[in-house]
Formats: C-alpha cells, sequence, structure tokens
C-alpha cells in the first residue's frame, strides 16, 4: 500500500505541475528503495523503437495521447535486486488515468508475477529531486536541485550518481520583469541618441558567467550603430543574473531581450506594458 500511496501522490503532483505547461511531459516512474521517484526517460521507446507499430496497450476507447503525454502512456518501473522490471502501463487518458495494461497479455511469459525484467534497457537516465531551478517548456529538460543517475545495461543496474545543483541562484530580475524594465528604462542615456518617434526595440542575446554577471551580449536584431550599442551597455550593467547548475556542472544559458526605446516616454516608465517582453532560450552548454 505504500508504494500506492506514493505513486498517486506523484501522479498528482505531476499532472497540477505539467497543467499550464503543455509541451512538458508527464514523466514515467521508478520505485526506488520504497519510494516512487519521476525519471526522465520512457524505457519502453527502447523497446519499440525499431519496429514500425507498437501494441496498443488499453484497447481503443483508452488510447489517447495529448501535448503533455504525447506517447500515450506512462509506465511505472522497479529496480529488484539490482535488475529494473516493468511493473505497469497506465492510461493518460483524463477519464481513464487508473487504466492499466494487461502486461502477461502483452509479454506472455516473461511477465511473472505482475512484472516484466526489462532486459532491452541499456540507457543512462536522470530523476529529478527537490525544488524546481528552472522550468524548460520543452520534454525533460527543466532542472531541479538535485538529480539521481541510474546507468543500465541490459536490464541491469551498473551504478547510481548524484548530482548537487543547489549552488544554483535565481535573480530577482529574471523574477521580476517589472523590475527589470525599471531598471532598463532608468540606465537609457537619452543624452547620446538621436531623438526618435515612436518605440524602437533592440533585441539583445546574453548570458552570464559563473558569478551571476554579464559578460557576453550581441544584437540579434538592431536599429542603428548607436542604438544597438547603448542596447548592449545596458543589458551588461544589469546588477545580476541567474546562476544555474546541471548534472552539478555551471552551465552558460541564453537569454533574449528586448531593450525598448521610446524618447516620447522617457522617464516615464510604465510596468504594466513590459511584462511579456522577457524571451529565454531553450539552450545552454555546460562550462567544464
Amino acid at each position: 500500500m505504500k508504494k500506492y500511496t506514493h505513486f498517486y501522490t506523484l501522479l498528482l503532483w505531476t499532472l497540477s505541475f505539467f497543467k499550464g505547461f503543455s509541451t512538458s511531459q508527464l514523466p514515467d516512474l521508478l520505485i526506488y528503495k520504497g519510494d516512487t521517484i519521476p525519471i526522465y526517460a520512457n524505457p519502453l521507446e527502447q523497446l519499440y523503437e525499431k519496429s514500425s507499430s507498437r501494441p496498443n496497450f488499453f484497447g481503443s476507447k483508452h488510447e489517447c495521447t495529448s501535448t503533455s503525454c504525447w506517447r500515450g502512456y506512462y509506465a511505472e518501473w522497479e529496480i529488484i535486486n539490482n535488475a529494473i522490471y516493468l511493473t505497469g502501463i497506465f492510461s493518460c487518458c483524463e477519464e481513464h488515468r487508473e487504466t492499466k495494461a494487461d502486461l502477461k497479455a502483452l509479454f506472455g511469459e516473461k511477465c511473472i508475477n505482475g512484472k516484466v525484467k526489462a532486459v532491452w534497457v541499456t540507457d543512462t537516465f536522470i530523476s529529478p529531486q527537490g525544488k524546481l531551478l528552472h522550468y524548460v517548456h520543452m520534454g525533460y529538460g527543466s532542472i531541479y536541485e538535485k538529480e539521481l543517475e541510474f546507468q543500465f545495461k541490459e536490464g541491469k543496474l551498473l551504478g547510481i550518481k548524484s548530482y548537487d545543483n543547489s549552488k544554483s541562484r535565481t535573480s530577482i530580475y529574471k523574477v521580476d520583469h517589472k523590475k527589470l524594465f525599471k531598471f532598463i528604462d532608468r540606465q537609457i542615456n537619452w543624452s547620446i541618441l538621436p531623438k526618435n518617434k515612436g518605440k524602437i526595440r533592440v533585441f539583445v542575446q546574453f548570458s552570464a558567467n559563473i558569478y551571476g554577471l554579464i559578460d557576453r551580449a550581441e544584437v540579434i536584431r538592431g536599429y542603428n550603430k548607436d542604438f544597438d550599442k547603448e542596447a548592449i551597455r545596458i543589458v551588461k550593467s544589469i546588477p545580476q543574473w541567474d546562476i544555474l547548475y546541471s548534472h552539478g556542472k555551471f552551465i552558460r544559458m541564453n537569454h533574449i531581450l528586448p531593450v525598448i526605446f521610446n524618447y516620447e516616454k522617457k522617464g516615464n516608465y510604465r510596468a504594466k506594458k513590459t511584462k511579456n517582453y522577457l524571451y529565454f532560450h531553450r539552450s545552454y552548454k555546460a562550462i567544464r
């Protein structure tokens, strides 16, 4: 009963978390040391990757997909005696969430006591742990405070590594867009810029170093050399940006920010008009 309490608690947490982010994926679940944890992997896909089709797990009326569950199911796994077993395949359908596939019908004699030894699993996958540090609006890209990395070969557990990302820090300017754009508005040196009518937007791509200082910035859509140069200067003057770790290593994340010049309203900042102007790249690279 204990593991199913963990299972349904985690499932409800997962569904509520992904409700507003349609392209993030409902994870598979792994029972490890009595706890049920999410994993950033779908080991069943390995089994069917060389096949032109896979069996219908639930029957036609329970088969469905969604943007948060593109594969149409989520699976439950368990580590027993240093081997990984498939213990359940469940429907992603909202109205049939407790529907479970018949593993005996799918795997025949390979299913013993309701479990299938997953000898096809040769993979390394991550289980996110702790607090969400950075949300990525696609797949399994989000980063958490800690990570467990499981390594398997032909279904056997080779080892487990733990990564600590707790040195990550979130900038107030990233969280509070009003504060960010108020800062930008006050930093503009109008004395070196020609007068203009209407709004001018200069889009700057930037990233910060391990200390959270923005040391790289380039214009990706500019206006002219005067406004472009001023936009670069302003972005680099932001006091501190995010510091982000993944797999225990600092990563440099690219962001895109529009610097808005409006001569007619200089010094008359209006926060409510700037709340949707911040963009973020999904790509990042580790600094080794």
